[in-house]
């Protein structure tokens, strides 16, 4: 795809936010900045990210964020705020309230995503070759779903690791997605998505505070610096 193409394409990053959702570890500091800080730098760091939308129904967020940042706050009504609403409601909402031709949506929850997977998923999109792209860690172990094994018979003998089908998990909270796409599919996932995949430090989703901990550790160590590093 041309770069003159490539321009046309309006490409928003939209970061949903619900205040306090896990408990008060969105509201916490991972080595001195905010949580949601690290997404909207990610996608502030992307080649392709025009905006940064944070879509939330509490303005207060703004408080959070950087003021040398590039964001805005959209208001999203309160209905949207419920713990079963899915992502898909989320998106479908934001589509009336906002125009997009690629849409990057990246729940903020994962500070180690890099710009790098970013953009390889946008790319994969903007040139066509997939509607849609998510981030995922794979394992090549033998797996279990619902009691039963998933990759492997109990009755055969034990497989070694490199003859095991690996297993692929959604992880990263990063979904790319058409506009197109998704009013066909009606999901954040199309009939032909791009699966990058990524390891469990770039994936690590701080859910509770054992995973805030952990975060705090990988920055204070070093081993984190910045989505702007090569």
């Amino acid at each position: 795809m041309s770069k003159d193409i490539e321009k046309k394409l309006k490409i928003v990053g939209l970061i949903p936010f619900w205040s306090d959702k896990k408990g008060g570890v969105d509201l916490q500091k991972i080595a001195g900045k905010y949580l949601i800080e690290y997404t909207v730098e990610l996608l502030n760091s992307s080649s392709f990210v025009q905006e940064t939308i944070i879509y939330s129904s509490n303005k207060k967020v703004m408080g959070l964020i950087n003021k040398d940042l590039s964001v805005k706050y959209l208001n999203r009504p309160t209905l949207l705020d419920k713990e079963d609403v899915s992502i898909e409601e989320i998106i479908s909402q934001f589509m009336n309230d906002y125009d997009f031709d690629i849409l990057v949506l990246v729940r903020p929850f994962c500070p180690f995503i890099s710009r790098h997977t970013i953009d390889e998923c946008i790319n994969r999109v903007i040139t066509g070759r997939n509607d849609s792209a998510f981030t995922a860690v794979e394992f090549q172990k033998l797996s279990w779903f619902k009691g039963k094994p998933l990759n492997f018979n109990t009755g055969d003998p034990s497989l070694k690791k490199n003859s095991i089908d690996a297993v692929i998990i959604e992880q990263g909270l990063t979904h790319i997605v058409s506009k197109d796409s998704f009013i066909k599919n009606k999901s954040r996932v199309g009939i032909n998505p791009f699966i990058k995949i990524i390891d469990l430090y770039e994936g690590h989703e701080v859910e509770n505070n054992h995973d805030y901990e952990a975060a705090e550790l990988i920055v204070n160590s070093g081993m984190y610096k910045g989505p702007y590093y090569e």
